[in-house]
């Protein structure tokens, strides 16, 4: 191992024996940290510096017991890892492609559903249409029905009033023809005793006296 303090092993190894930390975290490129505990037997700091060498690492941390950080070291030999970071790996494609595959099925979804939407709205406003025009042509034929029942109360009231009026002009004309009977019924008295003569013309009538009265004689 060397320890020249120009390389990134030399300069960990300086700072460990300079802070003398009680734990040692390491941080890879993705910020995954690992704790490397401080073993207390003889060169400690050299196992220290191969579990930490043993995964790539981007960053070391010094801690004491209570967890405050006391130093750090950047490991300026390893630039590979953070080249890798800027690359998408396969699993973020795969998680990319698959968050664009939902977004199209949403949108999808949400097309089918306005169109559903749509044409449901436009077959309930077709049935409130044709509904109303039923209901228009019922009232339509219930108002022509009314139309013509009033016409049949008043042609049924006309003719009633036509036949009392004719029935009064026949009782009114049978009382008067009766009156005249009435009143022509003396004259006709009179006369019938020359009807009689004139019915048997082998009998002389009476002469009739100046005084009304007719002798036995004759």
């Amino acid at each position: 191992m060397k320890t020249d303090k120009t390389t990134t092993a030399g300069r960990l190894l300086a700072t460990l024996r300079r802070f003398n930390p009680s734990k040692v975290r390491a941080f890879a490129a993705d910020d995954d940290s690992r704790d490397i505990a401080v073993p207390t037997r003889r060169r400690k700091w050299e196992q220290v510096i191969t579990a930490i060498e043993a995964r790539a690492w981007v960053r070391v941390e010094l801690l004491d017991k209570g967890g405050a950080v006391l130093g750090y070291v950047e490991n300026s030999d390893e630039p590979a890892g953070e080249i890798e970071d800027l690359a998408p790996s396969r699993k973020a494609l795969s998680d990319a492609g698959e968050v664009r595959l939902a977004e199209r099925i949403v949108a999808m979804v949400t097309k089918a559903q306005r169109e559903v939407m749509t044409f449901r709205d436009a077959e309930v406003q077709g049935l409130l249409r044709a509904q109303g025009d039923v209901v228009r042509e019922m009232a339509a034929g219930v108002q022509a029905l009314s139309q013509v029942y009033q016409q049949q109360v008043q042609a049924t009231r006309e003719q009633g009033e036509a036949t009392a009026h004719a029935a009064a002009v026949a009782a009114s004309a049978n009382q008067g023809d009766l009156q005249q009977l009435v009143e022509a019924a003396p004259v006709l008295l009179q006369l019938l005793p020359l009807v009689k003569g004139l019915l048997n013309p082998g009998t002389t009538p009476p002469a009739r006296p100046t005084n009304g009265v007719i002798s036995k004689e004759s």
